[in-house]
């Protein structure tokens, strides 16, 4: 018997010391946590930094008042700790290399007053996995009233006519491409096929930041945004989940399927979600993915238009559609 294929990438992101730069560049991010920091931390706070990365939120905890904070990331941790010493901040901050998914309770030996959770990939599929992950960190590791940051993760979904996402061109060409290996090897590359055709969709979904050669990020309004080149919205921003971390409630799911009013006449190619993360009536950053429609569909003014969110989207961030009056 062989092991079962792994399954598709859902699009994680694993950061290199050239990614914490990038975040770090963006001064207007930073800026807008260091004032929610200040607002949130109490004098002899514990803090959990949970994703700490290059401890920046650990660094602005302890400067906003916090006692002491315990931080935790999966990798890079040395850099971190580097960084607490050059800034002065070794002794006050316990780092450990570990999974926050697996996180044993020995790890945080008190409760923590404040969870400063910045754990999101920007896509809000990678992202339903995330929100559940921090009701469950402040569930086992924090004090009753524990504070989180951000405390509210919110989704809207747009709908768009976009002729670069041609999902089912793209798709067809790589199923063309890998019929004529399979040709060419005398051997079946299904599975193969599969991972990356999932991969492919997951690639197109975020807006080209990380790769760009300039390292000055420039003027910003605080979040990531795609390029608008050709792009026709068909429908208004709709609300489609919201997550609140400090109201003492549990992780709900997204919903199965989200109803979306159409505008203006088109062909919807793709679904544009904003993602927005706040602490109380501070918005802190704000980013856009996409997911590719499984099938194109023309639309008109008026119409209502179903969006699956179904194991298939999570698994290959293609969005099955369905219209109606």
């Amino acid at each position: 018997m062989t092991d079962a294929p792994a399954p598709p990438t859902r699009g994680d992101v694993f950061f290199s010391a050239a990614m914490h730069l990038r975040l770090l560049l963006r001064v207007d991010r930073m800026q807008a946590i260091r004032l929610a920091m200040r607002r949130a931390i109490r004098p002899g706070m514990r803090v959990l930094d949970a994703g700490c990365g290059s401890g920046i939120l650990s660094f602005l905890a302890l400067e906003a008042g916090a006692r002491h904070v315990v931080a935790i990331d999966r990798d890079n941790v040395e850099l971190a700790q580097a960084l607490a010493r050059e800034n002065g901040f070794d002794g006050r901050i316990d780092f450990l290399e570990a999974d926050l998914t697996t996180l044993a309770p020995a790890a945080v030996p008190e409760p923590v007053d404040a969870l400063m959770a910045f754990v999101y990939t920007n896509h809000i599929v990678t992202d339903e996995a995330r929100s559940a992950l921090v009701f469950d960190l402040r569930r086992r590791f924090g004090t009753a009233d524990c504070v989180t940051m951000p405390n509210r993760v919110s989704y809207r979904a747009i709908p768009c006519d976009w002729p670069e996402a041609d999902a089912a061109t793209e798709l067809a060409d790589l199923s063309a491409a890998v019929g004529d290996m399979e040709h060419r090897y005398g051997l079946k590359f299904g599975a193969l096929l599969d991972a990356a055709g999932a991969e492919a969709m997951f690639e197109r979904a975020r807006p080209r930041v990380y790769g760009e050669r300039k390292w000055q990020p420039g003027a910003s309004n605080g979040g990531y945004r795609h390029g608008r080149a050709g792009v026709r919205y068909l429908g208004e921003r709709t609300p489609v989940a919201t997550f609140r971390y400090d109201t003492g409630g549990g992780f709900e799911p997204l919903p199965g399927q989200v109803t979306v009013p159409i505008a203006a006449p088109g062909t919807v190619t793709a679904v544009l979600w904003v993602q927005e993360l706040w602490f109380d009536d501070m918005l802190l950053w704000s980013s856009e993915s996409v997911s590719p429609a499984a099938t194109p569909l023309p639309v008109r003014a008026g119409d209502r238009l179903t969006l699956a969110l179904d194991e298939r989207w999570r698994a290959t961030n293609l969005i099955a559609l369905e219209a109606g009056a």
